[in-house]
C-alpha cells in the first residue's frame, strides 16, 4: 500500500480510525473524512505524522459533490473505505416512523452512495482501485442491538456493493463489503454500560464466543480487502461475527 491514497470517512472514531493507522504504518497517504473537527483533531493526535483530516459530512451531497470536483484527481483516492454509520438504538419496528427509515439510510447509505460513485471514475481511469463499504451483521440477518430502520439501511449497503461491484468488475477496481457484528468499539461499549445487567447478560448469552470482537480482529478484516492480494475478490460479503451469523 506504499504511496496509494487512502480516504476513510467517519474516519476519526471506531473502526474507521483503526483502519486509517493501520493503513499509514503501512504506507498509505491517509486522508480522514469526518463531520466532527474535535474528534478528527483528537484523532490525528493519535495517528503517525502526514495522516492528513478532511472535516466533511459525507451526507451534504452538495458539498460532497463540490469537493470532489474541486480536488486534483491525483488526490482522490485509490482506497476507498466507507465506515459511516451505525445505530445503537433499540427500537420496536412498531413503534418506528417514516423519520426514522429517512435517517437510517441518510446516516448509513447516502455517504457511501455518493462517495463511490465519485470516486470511482478515477479508479477506473488508473486501472485499479479498493472499495470497502462497511455493513453490519443485521444487514445480513437482523439486529439484537438496533431497530429495523438501521437493518434496511445496512441491507442496502450490501446491495449497492454487490451492483458496483458487477459494474465494475472488468475495470480493475473491486468493491466489497464487511459485516461486522458486534464490536469494542466506543460507541458499544458505552451502550453496553447503559445496559442492565439483566440485559447485558441477555446479550452475552446471545454471542456464541461470550465476548465483543476487538478493534483490531475488525480492522484487520477491512485491510485485507484493501490490499493487493483482494484483486480476485469483489461484491463479497466478509463476516466479522464470532459465529453469531453463520
Amino acid at each position: 500500500m506504499n504511496g496509494q491514497r487512502a480516504w476513510i470517512t467517519g474516519g476519526a472514531s471506531g473502526i474507521g480510525v483503526g483502519v486509517a493507522r493501520r493503513l499509514a504504518e503501512q504506507g498509505a497517504g491517509v486522508v480522514l473524512v469526518d463531520r466532527d473537527p474535535d474528534a478528527l483533531e483528537a484523532a490525528l493526535a493519535t495517528l503517525p505524522p502526514g495522516v492528513r483530516a478532511l472535516e466533511l459530512d459525507v451526507t451534504a451531497t452538495e458539498r460532497v459533490v463540490e469537493m470532489v470536483a474541486a480536488t486534483d484527481p491525483d488526490d482522490l483516492p485509490d482506497i476507498l473505505v466507507n465506515s459511516v454509520g451505525g445505530d445503537t438504538r433499540k427500537i420496536p419496528f412498531t413503534e418506528l416512523r417514516e423519520a426514522d427509515l429517512t435517517h437510517a439510510v441518510t446516516e448509513n447509505l447516502l455517504g457511501c452512495f455518493t462517495m463511490t460513485r465519485l470516486c470511482a471514475p478515477t479508479m477506473v481511469r488508473r486501472g485499479a482501485g479498493r472499495i470497502v463499504n462497511l455493513a453490519s451483521i443485521a444487514g445480513r440477518t437482523y439486529s439484537i442491538f438496533s431497530n429495523a430502520a438501521y437493518v434496511a439501511a445496512k441491507a442496502a449497503v450490501i446491495g449497492y456493493t454487490k451492483q458496483c461491484a458487477y459494474e465494475l468488475a472488468a475495470t480493475g477496481v473491486v468493491v466489497n463489503a464487511v459485516a461486522h457484528g458486534p464490536i469494542a468499539t466506543e460507541r458499544l461499549v458505552l451502550a453496553q454500560r447503559a445496559m442492565s445487567q439483566e440485559r447485558r447478560r441477555e446479550v452475552m448469552d446471545r454471542l456464541p464466543m461470550g465476548r465483543y470482537g476487538t478493534l483490531d480482529e475488525a480492522v484487520g478484516a477491512v485491510l485485507h480487502l484493501c490490499g493487493e492480494d483482494a484483486g480476485y475478490t469483489t461484491g463479497s460479503v466478509l463476516d466479522v461475527n464470532g459465529g453469531l451469523h453463520v
